[in-house]
């Protein structure tokens, strides 16, 4: 991976693809003596679980994707754990291990049986996010201060110690989005335009260059020794747009609404 100075680089992925791992291993957290990770390291990746499985599941409640009444039932519970043992969990884990720590989680007083979008059922949402998020981070530290006591913890004086049913109850909430929420239809349908109107927009940029590129990187672009140093240009404006001003640039660029 090479950066330019001046460059902006965005680092996108799904869920587990790696892009705390590689701000770690930017920011040198893992230039250890053998295969050890800091500490800091460690906990960056909890946080990231932590967030994602939380708030994924809020997000997709919120929109009305995720029903938590079907998950008391077994097909429902069987298709869950299913995507858990594929992409969340170590191989061999114990699909009775999963529905326990699910179980956990829907017996929690806290736990939202419902979402209407009134302002209880959002105030209610945003308890479990609270009481969930407090949950998974307490149970970290509690164990790793159990095992290390309660002094500084920096760099390789510790390992980040998160209890299994703690993991497995993160990794069902992990399973419980990507069921519903990333693997619907739609988002299919979504994520593939989305691939098409980035494709039109790089070929239109590559023809069409410095026009249509911010003022910043038509800069970057003038200054660009040869043709492979223009296109990470063009990559890097596309990678600095939302959804929506893409979408508006790639009407500008091609016409196509």
């Amino acid at each position: 991976m090479k950066v330019e100075p001046g460059q902006t680089v965005a680092i996108v992925g799904p869920t587990g693809a790696g892009k705390t791992t590689l701000v770690n291993l930017l920011m040198r957290f893992y230039d250890a003596p053998g295969t050890r990770i800091c500490f800091e390291a460690q906990v960056m990746d909890w946080s990231d679980d932590v967030a994602y499985s939380v708030h994924d599941v809020e997000d997709g409640l919120h929109a009305g994707h995720i029903d938590p009444n079907c998950l008391h039932a077994d097909p429902e519970r069987r298709d869950v754990f299913q995507v858990a043992l594929g992409r969340y969990v170590p191989a061999g884990t114990d699909p009775a291990e999963l529905a326990e720590a699910l179980d956990r989680l829907l017996a929690q007083e806290w736990w939202p049986h419902g979402y209407d979008g009134t302002a209880v059922a959002q105030a209610r949402l945003k308890d479990a996010t609270s009481q969930l998020i407090g949950r998974f981070c307490l149970a970290a530290e509690t164990a790793t201060r159990t095992a290390y006591g309660a002094g500084r913890l920096t760099r390789y004086a510790a390992e980040l110690v998160v209890p299994r049913e703690t993991r497995m109850e993160c990794a069902v909430l992990k399973a419980v989005a990507d069921l519903y929420v990333m693997q619907r239809a739609e988002q299919e349908r979504l994520r593939a335009d989305q691939r098409i109107v980035v494709a039109e927009l790089a070929e239109a940029l590559t023809a069409r260059a410095p026009d249509g590129l911010d003022p910043q990187f038509r800069a970057l672009f003038d200054q660009a020794a040869d043709d492979r140093a223009r296109k990470r240009v063009i990559v890097d404006q596309i990678a600095s747009l939302t959804d929506t001003s893409a979408r508006s640039l790639h009407v500008r660029l091609t016409g196509q609404a």
